[in-house]
C-alpha cells in the first residue's frame, strides 16, 4: 500500500479505543482530498477515543468506478484490516460523506462478501446514495444548471493535464468535472465509466440490491431537507429499507451542511454520531 494514500491521526495515551475509523471523503469521486474533513470533528472523534484513517482514493474519469472500488478495498485491507490481525486495532467503523459515503456502502457490501475480512461495527453515511440506477445520478441537477455551462472541451482539458491516473485533485483544478457530470444527462455515470458496455461498467452491477442493504451493519445517516445534490429522499429510502439505521436529518441547509464550522449544526450532529456509535460498541 502506497503510505502517501492514507493520513493516520491517533488519539494519545489512554484516550485510545484502539477502534478506527476508515474515512472516505467526498467530490463526486471526480474531485476531493483525503484531509477535508473539518479539523473541530476531527478533534471530536480524536477525544472520543477513535482513530481517523483518512485515505485518497483513484478519481474519475481517469479511472472507472470498479478501479476506484477495487483500490479502496485494497488500502483498507493493508491498513485497517491489517491493522487489526495484528492487535493495534481491535475493530472500525466506515464513515464517508456524499460520494464518499457512497463508497463505504458499496465498501461494506464487498468486505461482507469476503468473510476473511474483518466486518465493520457500523456505517456513518453522510448525505450518500447507494442507488446509481436512481434519476438523481442520471439527470441533470438544476442547481448546476444555473451555472454556466461546462463542455467536453473543458473536461478533456482537465484530463489531458491531470497526468496520468490522480489518487486526489483540488476542489480549485478539478470542481468543473463535477460541473460537467450534473449538468448533462447521464455524464455522470459516463464520466465513472459505467457506460453498460460490460457487466462491471453497468450503474446496476454497483447499486445496492434490497437484499444488500438489509445485510448492512448497524448505519447512522445524517442529511438535508434541502440538499440540491442527492435528494433527501434518497437517505429516506435506505433507512427504510436497512434493518438497523438512525437517521438525523437536518432542515433547510446545503448538501454538505457539516462544511461550515461556524454553524453549530454540524457538531450537534457529530456528537449525535458519538452518542450512536457508543451504543453500537455496548451492544456487541
Amino acid at each position: 500500500m502506497d503510505s502517501s494514500l492514507v493520513t493516520i491521526a491517533a488519539p494519545k495515551g489512554s484516550l485510545n479505543r484502539h477502534i478506527a475509523l476508515f474515512y472516505l471523503h467526498g467530490g463526486g469521486l471526480l474531485y476531493g482530498e483525503r484531509d477535508d474533513l473539518p479539523t473541530p470533528y476531527v478533534n471530536m472523534l480524536l477525544s472520543a477515543g477513535y482513530t481517523i484513517v483518512s485515505a485518497d482514493y483513484p478519481l474519475a474519469p481517469e479511472s472507472c468506478y470498479s478501479e476506484i472500488i477495487e483500490s479502496t478495498m485494497s488500502i483498507f485491507s493493508s491498513t485497517v484490516a491489517q491493522s487489526i490481525r495484528e492487535g493495534s486495532l481491535d475493530s472500525y467503523f466506515l464513515f464517508g460523506r456524499s460520494s464518499g459515503a457512497n463508497l463505504v456502502l458499496t465498501l461494506a457490501r464487498e468486505i461482507r462478501r469476503n468473510r476473511h475480512l474483518p466486518q465493520p461495527l457500523g456505517i456513518i453515511d453522510f448525505y450518500g446514495y447507494y442507488d446509481l440506477c436512481d434519476r438523481a445520478i442520471r439527470s441533470p441537477a438544476k442547481a448546476y444548471l444555473s451555472l454556466p455551462e461546462i463542455d467536453q472541451k473543458t473536461v478533456k482539458s482537465i484530463v489531458e493535464g491531470s497526468n496520468g491516473k490522480p489518487t486526489n485533485g483540488p476542489k480549485s483544478m478539478r470542481y468543473a468535472l463535477y460541473v460537467y457530470a450534473r449538468q448533462h444527462e447521464n455524464a455522470w455515470l459516463e464520466l465513472m465509466g459505467l457506460d453498460g458496455s460490460k457487466p462491471y461498467r453497468s450503474p446496476e452491477f454497483w447499486s445496492l440490491s434490497d437484499e444488500d442493504i438489509a445485510n448492512l451493519p448497524p448505519t447512522f445517516i445524517a442529511a438535508s431537507s434541502s440538499d440540491e445534490d442527492i435528494p433527501l429522499r434518497m437517505s429516506k429510502s435506505l433507512r427504510s429499507k436497512a434493518s438497523n439505521v438512525c437517521m438525523k436529518t437536518v432542515y433547510y441547509l446545503p448538501h454538505d451542511f457539516d462544511r461550515d464550522t461556524s454553524n453549530p449544526t454540524g457538531a450537534e450532529v457529530y456528537k449525535e454520531v458519538l452518542t450512536w456509535m457508543q451504543q453500537v460498541i455496548s451492544q456487541q
